[in-house]
């Protein structure tokens, strides 16, 4: 447990994350290795560290991201804190206070010690945010309303932002004002896919699914794809690394695995428990595994599915192979994969690190 409040730790974690970020100090670091993505080895993932924040501070997480480099974790909290860890020694590092302005949807860029977030109160600027200094860079500015969710795009400095303004807005790191704006549903999903040429944006309102070309934006999207109205509750949209599978991840317990070049269903992933419903936003139940053959789930009664799409004929409902436990008295909501190291983590009140258990 750690005590944000606590002025003699704060001063020492500003030292601390200062020299990570440098790359200056020693630490005990995860093995980067090559491991076979199946069935057998992800259940061999166990849960080795978790962390809980003192009970005045203690808030439903809604948002969890980590660098490019699978260094550090970010996450965000509705009690207006962010929270940074070294993801390679599993190890908290600092609390970002956003107390005046609230904070989600908190991302890297494509440095690592920059992030940006979206303002719950005050305002709904964006803010980019330098985490050495704890200084702000920029605002973004123009959205009207609550920023629901954030994308960096993969390959440049540019950036989505999704908002209950009914807009979706591209954004260069450079400016302050947006670079375009496309009209939109509320709520709206948004993901870019590997190679940052096409993002997608999810309507779960009228149960569609746009696809754009980054560079020909006033053409619209250049394919619409409907999803089931059967299908309810998807509030994250994930491409596979490969470039093949969109991933619609719901907190009903089920999830939907759509081809990302014709948008044909694939797969429906049932099996696990849905999450009851609940005011706060969080950024997905289901996350696919880096080579984008496998998904991992959570699941209400504290347990992470693992089901297998790429061996199987399309067109099935999937059951889960298997389930990945979680620490007594967790229970995950939020995961994400790291995108270099062989771990992943969840969350909601807690957060929990998962590694490969050699």
């Amino acid at each position: 447990m750690f005590d944000g409040n606590n002025d003699i730790r704060k001063e020492s974690r500003r030292k601390d994350i200062k020299a990570h970020l440098s790359g200056s100090v020693g630490i005990i670091e995860l093995t980067k290795m090559t491991v076979n993505i199946n069935k057998n080895n992800l259940l061999r993932f166990e849960a080795v560290k978790s962390f809980r924040v003192s009970d005045k501070e203690l808030a439903p997480i809604t948002s969890v991201c980590f660098d490019d480099h699978g260094q550090y974790l970010l996450t965000a909290s509705a009690n207006d804190n962010m929270h940074l860890y070294d993801a390679v020694s599993c190890r908290f590092l600092n609390t970002i206070a956003s107390k005046k302005y609230g904070c989600h949807s908190a991302k890297f860029t494509h440095a690592q010690s920059e992030c940006i977030y979206s303002s719950t109160m005050k305002s709904f600027d964006i803010r980019h945010l330098n985490l050495e200094t704890n200084t702000y860079l920029r605002y973004f500015q123009g959205h009207g309303a609550l920023v629901s969710d954030i994308q960096m795009s993969p390959i440049d400095d540019t950036f989505l932002s999704a908002s209950y303004d009914e807009s979706v807005r591209l954004w260069d790191l450079r400016s302050s004002k947006a670079q375009a704006l496309i009209p939109s549903l509320v709520p709206t999903c948004i993901a870019y896919d590997p190679s940052g040429l096409v993002f997608a944006i999810g309507n779960p309102e009228n149960h569609e699914v746009g696809l754009y070309n980054v560079r020909h934006l006033k053409a619209g999207p250049f394919l619409v794809i409907k999803v089931d109205p059967n299908f309810h509750q998807w509030n994250k949209l994930e491409f596979s690394n490969d470039g093949k599978y969109i991933l619609l991840a719901s907190s009903a317990g089920k999830h939907l695995i759509m081809d990302a070049f014709d948008g044909s269903q694939l797969f429906e992933l049932a099996g696990t428990k849905p999450f009851p419903l609940r005011e706060f936003m969080d950024s997905g139940s289901a996350t696919f595994t880096p080579d984008g053959r496998f998904t991992l789930g959570t699941d209400y009664s504290g347990k992470i599915a693992v089901w297998n799409h790429a061996e199987v004929v399309s067109g099935r409902t999937l059951k889960p192979q298997g389930f990945i436990n979680a620490p007594p008295n967790a229970c995950p909501r939020t995961i994400a994969f790291n995108p270099k190291y062989s771990m992943f983590v969840t969350a909601d009140e807690t957060v929990e690190f998962y590694v490969y258990n050699e």
